[in-house]
């Protein structure tokens, strides 16, 4: 959409912008905060002789341009739910790094931005569903399994992942692909009861469904919350709480169909793995971990390190504080560390973040809450739902704490350009009409 009043504006412009609001859609599909998008599209108006205001949320992307006399404001649709990419994201820091420097003219960011946005699978899909039933299966040790909970949990992900990984060519499928990957999880967990040793199916549905618990989307929603995108942050955590309850109720629904044909299988106490054998499985996840996310061989060692990092942290907490440890001082270091990454080239936070996250994730808990509901036995004391969120609330205190520290490159940006950038008042009118052309660099501060 644009303002009836620039009509006559000149083509360059009209690239410039078009192009502008599609760089924001791209780092806003590659899980950039939103204050992070909108200060790379600033640096790059601003080099290319544009003052640009802009405003995103989870579903649109505003411009204003503010130069010269006449204004114009267009406004670009975004998909929701956006899906993993760390060599796009790279890709795109990089691109609008170069932008901002003035490296790249209107026409060759083009052309690189779209080659960027050109899809190219880095790994072949059958790798990539062998990667979701692995991580399954480390996750479901991770909780206490061992390994027939292992085994069982590598099923349920491959079938999770099929879900995730089929659904990519769709942005509108999101909540339903959580409802079916937890429904279809849960059928085939309980199946696997009748095929397997004796296993827990809480611990193996949990590990093999973990990676559709929406953990970008609460470490993301807290950063723009510290980063006055409140309206972004809001909708964002009022997102991942859907898709929790997705999950909760397609659990419920496949239950619910079980029992039409018998009861629901009983609780068996798995046999926990050592610590010294949980560590190398957890390690293996954590490579797993980096074939979903189709990370770089330089981001490898950095999940796994941040995996192996969550892990022995809440370990740790729980040996001073308890079972359940802290999962706020779990997620507050976990995010100082994402952070720190965050600030080298080509590096976005939520990297380390988000695979740390997903070992503090409440769905263990949540699992079990529901199964309790549905009069399985012997869930524990703690599988209640205001245990679940308990947890999240930590989760999310503990990382608006980690980010009210600012140490990430796009906030300490962002924080500078709001120091720096005077508070705007209205422009005297020209006394001419306005004359054709861009403004150059040098003219645009």
């Amino acid at each position: 959409m644009t303002d009836a009043r620039t009509d006559d504006m000149p083509s360059g412009e009209d690239a410039m912008v078009a192009l502008l609001l599609d760089l924001a859609r791209a780092l806003h599909l590659s899980y950039v905060p939103a204050f992070g998008v909108e200060q790379r599209v600033r640096r790059a108006a601003r080099a290319w002789g544009l003052e640009v205001e802009v405003f995103t949320l989870q579903t649109l992307a505003v411009t204003e341009v503010r130069s010269g006399a006449a204004r114009r404001v267009d406004i670009k649709r975004l998909p929701f739910n956006p899906h993993w990419n760390l060599r796009r994201a790279a890709g795109l820091l990089l691109l609008s790094e170069s932008i901002s420097r003035g490296r790249l003219d209107v026409p060759r960011a083009r052309a690189e931005l779209d080659r960027i946005m050109t899809p190219h699978p880095a790994h072949p899909e059958w790798l990539v569903l062998l990667a979701y039933g692995v991580y399954g299966g480390a996750v479901a040790v991770r909780v206490g399994g061992g390994v027939w909970e292992l085994v069982a949990g590598l099923f349920v992900g491959v079938l999770a992942g099929a879900i995730h990984f089929g659904t990519l060519r769709s942005m509108r499928v999101d909540l339903q692909k959580s409802f079916l990957g937890a429904f279809l999880g849960t059928l085939l967990a309980f199946g696997l009861t009748f095929v397997l040793p004796s296993f827990d199916a809480a611990r193996a549905l949990f590990g093999g469904i973990t990676l559709l618990v929406p953990a970008m989307v609460v470490t993301l929603g807290s950063a723009e919350l510290v980063g006055e995108s409140v309206e972004a942050g809001l909708s964002r955590l009022t997102y991942g709480l859907l898709r929790f309850l997705m999950l909760a109720v397609g659990i419920m629904a496949a239950a619910t169909l079980w029992r039409f044909f018998g009861p629901l299988p009983l609780q068996i106490r798995a046999q926990a793995l050592p610590h010294m054998v949980v560590l190398p499985i957890i390690a293996v996840g954590g490579l797993a971990l980096t074939v979903c996310m189709s990370a770089r061989r330089r981001d490898t060692p950095w999940i796994v390190g941040a995996v192996l990092l969550a892990w022995g942290i809440q370990e740790l907490t729980k040996g001073v504080l308890g079972d359940r440890g802290s999962p706020l001082v779990s997620a507050f270091i976990l995010g100082v560390a994402g952070q720190l990454y965050g600030r080298r080239p080509e590096r976005l936070a939520s990297t380390l973040i988000m695979p740390g996250l997903l070992q503090l994730a409440p769905g263990f808990i949540g699992t079990r809450a529901i199964l309790a509901l549905l009069g399985v036995q012997g869930q524990g004391d703690d599988a209640r739902v205001f245990d679940i969120l308990l947890v999240a609330l930590q989760l999310v205190l503990g990382l608006m704490f980690a980010f009210m520290l600012g140490l990430s490159h796009d906030a300490r940006a962002s924080a500078e350009e709001r120091g720096e950038r005077p508070a705007r008042t209205k422009p005297p009118e020209p006394s001419g009409p306005r004359r054709g052309g861009l403004r150059g660099p040098a003219e645009a501060h």
